[in-house]
Formats: structure tokens, C-alpha cells, sequence
């Protein structure tokens, strides 16, 4: 268990802000092509996802081929569960809600394969000056 101030998680977790990281996903019969990575772990990630694609989406929901895009990661179809949502509120209709999915049905190379990549990012010393 890895202990992040007052969180607790099975996984470190690598904050892609502003970094390559999108993601794209089916919901409910439409596809999501552009989606932002906020962060990721070999147990899941957060997505940044526009209002206009997130009116319906809520905790419980099932996103169907979940691609992570960028070019260290496995492509290859996920499944995920929205475990929580963050930002979206009645009447709110632009910007951007912050989805916590769980990955599903993930072989265990696939989930070794995102979690080498994590490791090498977290534990990646920047160069001196």
C-alpha cells in the first residue's frame, strides 16, 4: 500500500498534467476521441473529460475500449468503471469534469507493462544542471 499524504493506494500514481497523455473511449454507443489523462496508475487513471461528453456520465458507468495514447504505453483495448466524478454539477454545461475510472478485466501483463511505465516516471531523476 502506498501511503500519498492522507490517500491510500495499491499503486503509485503518475500525474500526466500537461504532458502527451489522451486518452479515447466508447460510452453508452458513442466514442469519446480526445479525452485528457490527468493521471495514471497500473489500477486506473483520471480522465479529463469535456462536459459535452460527460452530460451523462456518472459513477457506476462502463467505458468500453479504453485506449491510452502515448507511445510508452500498451495499445490495446481496457474496459473501466467510473469509480468517481469530480466537477460537474446541475447546470453546469462547458469545461471539463474529472473522472476516476478503475480498470476491469486487465491481464496481468498489460497492468506490468503500465505499472514498469509508472515506476520508471515516479522514480525518474531529473537531470542536474
Amino acid at each position: 500500500m502506498v501511503e500519498l499524504g492522507s490517500e491510500r493506494r495499491r499503486e503509485f500514481r503518475l500525474s500526466t498534467a500537461g504532458g502527451e497523455y489522451r486518452v479515447s473511449f466508447h460510452f453508452r454507443g458513442r466514442h469519446v476521441a480526445q479525452a485528457r489523462l490527468a493521471n495514471l496508475s497500473a489500477g486506473g487513471c483520471g480522465l479529463e473529460i469535456q462536459m459535452a461528453d460527460a452530460w451523462d456520465l456518472e459513477p457506476g458507468a462502463e467505458l468500453d475500449e479504453l485506449f491510452l495514447l502515448h507511445p510508452d504505453l500498451p495499445c490495446v483495448p481496457l474496459r473501466g468503471v467510473v469509480v468517481r466524478m469530480l466537477g460537474k454539477v446541475p447546470g453546469k454545461t462547458s469545461g471539463y469534469v474529472l473522472a476516476g475510472v478503475e480498470f476491469t478485466l486487465m491481464t496481468p501483463f498489460v497492468r506490468q507493462l503500465i505499472r514498469d511505465h509508472v515506476d520508471s516516471c515516479v522514480h525518474a531523476t531529473p537531470d542536474a544542471p
